[in-house]
């Protein structure tokens, strides 16, 4: 079984515009993030989490956007602030 907290690695490469790369390294030396890799990681957990927030809204209001009330309802109940309906998770 693989642990969850550490799963294993591969290392590939990947082509991004030079501009990009230094940004990154400039905010890993800054220390505002741990690594180019690891920043790279966590957008794309975040992308898959997303995604899967997406797939269950769909199942919950099929061809439909929730309305209003169910917005401001799950921003109440997790705690997050809203405007004019809209998260501020969002």
């Amino acid at each position: 079984m693989t642990d969850s907290k550490n799963p294993p690695k591969a290392k590939t490469a990947i082509t991004i515009p030079q501009e990009v790369l230094d940004q990154l390294k400039e905010r890993e030396a800054a220390g505002q993030i741990s690594s180019v890799s690891g920043h790279i990681t966590s957008l794309l957990q975040r992308e898959q989490e997303a995604a899967e927030v997406d797939a269950v809204l769909a199942r919950l209001f099929p061809g439909k956007r929730p309305a209003t009330e169910h917005l401001e309802w799950a921003a109440k109940a997790l705690g997050v602030t809203t405007s004019a309906g809209q998260s501020s998770a969002a």
